[in-house]
């Protein structure tokens, strides 16, 4: 059990939200349905920090978490990502002056944000990843980008490097504090940039999205618990922004003179009173959507086989029962099962076929390219979102 705080080690936090047998890797898709429904399962209990007001699961095992190839969570099959995405990289060669330069990215995935950052200007562009073990990588095609399939560890940037990205991985760490500060101590006395990006935990407590709680996220962050998470690790933020429709939280920082390790962040109280009111919400939303599943009739499925979709069908309980399939964009999805209720993955195309009554949207901010989609098919489902 962790029970003093990842960033500040304050002890006696207040529980914020719990949410039982939830799939360890929600991320992990398997090749039949007993496999799916035997997958590892655990218990998410959150806790919030009443200093620093850093959210985490003090019942996550880390050794629970072995990311292999097969895992897959890659956004850009949409094109609302691929825009993002883009505009990101652009944005960071021209802020920081990367053309030409060297960039190193800790979780790569499939290296679709290498393949941009070299596209926009940087001279070469690694990643590492472990997933990535045994896959071939369309984006790895560009000269100057390289995947290296294993976990990164700070000894490895003893090259010239001028940039560190990490998207989506800090929230993933039991024990942020140590990357940070051993990347500070990589870094030295050289200007470096570093741009890190978690999902963003005030937009999740105000917007009352139980389904973005997952096991293997054991940290939730706010601003100020990222803000405060860096100055203790050595560095001064630049800039402190939200992104994707204020889902994402994105920090950009270089190394600071003074490592202020007593640092707290101004706006926790905002961030600890939305944590106070979250597990009221969200239990009155898990019960609005059991009760309307139960009730509806005709064939429902779900558009979004990541972490929102899967988190969402497990969370419905015997309700569940009433869900057909997922839909992905996401061609390596196809054909695979959620662990947990072990639903199929389905391509958009078999809509045709599953014809279904009810498309329940995981993210919002897919809803107008998926109605189009499906309305270019003919179809004319009803359309709901689960949230925003």
């Amino acid at each position: 059990m962790i029970s003093a705080c990842p960033i500040c080690q304050s002890s006696n936090p207040k529980p914020v939200f719990r949410l039982g047998h939830m799939p360890v890797l929600c991320n992990q898709l398997w090749p039949d349905v007993e496999t799916a429904r035997a997958a590892p399962s655990g218990d998410v209990d959150l806790v919030g920090c009443t200093t620093c007001a850093f959210i985490w699961n003090r019942q996550f095992d880390p050794e629970r978490m072995v990311y292999e190839s097969g895992y897959e969570n890659a956004l850009h099959h949409s094109p609302k990502f691929r825009a993002f995405a883009s505009d990101l990289t652009h944005h960071l060669i021209e802020r920081h002056d990367l053309a030409g330069k060297h960039v190193v990215e800790i979780g790569c995935g499939d290296g679709h944000i290498l393949d941009l950052m070299v596209k926009h200007g940087a001279a070469t562009a690694t990643g590492y990843d472990p997933s990535m073990a045994g896959r071939e990588s369309q984006f790895t095609a560009r000269e100057g980008v390289r995947i290296i399939p294993e976990y990164f560890a700070s000894r490895k940037l003893d090259g010239g490097f001028d940039a560190i990205i990490c998207r989506h991985v800090l929230e993933h760490l039991d024990e942020p504090q140590t990357l940070l500060t051993q990347i500070r101590h990589a870094i030295g006395d050289r200007d470096v940039v570093v741009y890190f990006e978690v999902p963003n935990a005030g937009w999740m407590l105000d917007g009352v999205s139980m389904w973005d709680v997952i096991y293997e996220h054991v940290g939730y962050w706010s601003a100020p618990a990222l803000t405060t998470a860096f100055v203790r690790a050595g560095f001064e933020p630049v800039n402190v922004s939200t992104g994707y429709s204020e889902q994402f939280l994105m920090i950009e920082a270089r190394p600071a003179k003074i490592r202020q390790r007593d640092f707290v962040a101004t706006g926790t109280d905002k961030i600890k009173t939305l944590s106070n009111q979250f597990a009221a919400s969200a239990q009155e939303e898990m019960i609005a959507w059991r009760a309307r599943l139960g009730s509806q009739a005709g064939k429902t499925v779900i558009w979004g086989a990541g972490s929102k979709g899967i988190t969402f069908a497990n969370a419905m309980g015997t309700v569940h029962s009433t869900l057909d399939a997922l839909i992905d964009l996401n061609p390596r999805k196809k054909g695979l099962f959620v662990p947990g209720v072990g639903l199929e993955v389905r391509p958009p195309q078999d809509l045709r076929l599953l014809a279904p009554d009810h498309i329940l949207i995981a993210n919002a901010l897919y809803r107008d390219e998926i109605a189009d989609q499906v309305r270019a098919m003919g179809l004319s489902p009803s359309f709901a979102t689960l949230t925003g």
